[in-house]
C-alpha cells in the first residue's frame, strides 16, 4: 500500500504506531482507546469504519468483526503535536468495550476514607460470553 502524504505527517511511535480515541460523535464521550498503524488508519479513512492494530495478535483488527459492534468514522482529528489521533464515530450497538459496557472508561478512582479504590461507574449492557460466543478463542475477546 503506498504511503499517502496525510500519512507522513503523523509522528508514528517506534513501533510504528499511534494511539487512536474513538469518541461518541454526538456526547463527546470517549468510549475506547486502541492503536493504529498506517495502514489502519489508511484503512479507516477509506473503509468509513475502525480498524485497529492489535498488539497482542500482531495483526489488523476490525472493530466488531467478532461482537457486530462496528464503529461508524464521522471525522478523523489529529492533535498538535501530530501523535494522538481521535475518531469521532458512531457506536453500532451502543457497546465499545469487550466487557459489554458502552465505554472502556467505565471504573472512577475515588478515595474512600483514608483509602483510593477503583469504582465500577457502568453497568454491563450485555453479557461478554453472549457477545462473543461465535468467537473462536480467547485472543478475539482482548482487543474489544
Amino acid at each position: 500500500m503506498a504511503v499517502m502524504e496525510w500519512l507522513n505527517q503523523i509522528k508514528w511511535d517506534e513501533n510504528g504506531l499511534i494511539p487512536a480515541i474513538a469518541q461518541d460523535h454526538q456526547s463527546g464521550k470517549v468510549l475506547m482507546m486502541a492503536w493504529m498503524n498506517q495502514e489502519a488508519l489508511s484503512l479507516t479513512a477509506e473503509q468509513g469504519h475502525a480498524v485497529y492494530w492489535s498488539r497482542s495478535r500482531q495483526k489488523l483488527w476490525h472493530k466488531g468483526e467478532s461482537s457486530g459492534h462496528q464503529q461508524q468514522i464521522k471525522a478523523i482529528r489529529l492533535d498538535c503535536d501530530g501523535d494522538v489521533i481521535i475518531l469521532e464515530i458512531e457506536q453500532v450497538g451502543g457497546i465499545a468495550c469487550h466487557t459489554g459496557r458502552e465505554s472502556c472508561f467505565f471504573r472512577k478512582l475515588a478515595k474512600q476514607g483514608d483509602r483510593w479504590t477503583w469504582q465500577t461507574t457502568e453497568p454491563v449492557i450485555k453479557d461478554p460470553e453472549a457477545i462473543y460466543q461465535k468467537a473462536t478463542n480467547k485472543d478475539s475477546q482482548k482487543d474489544k
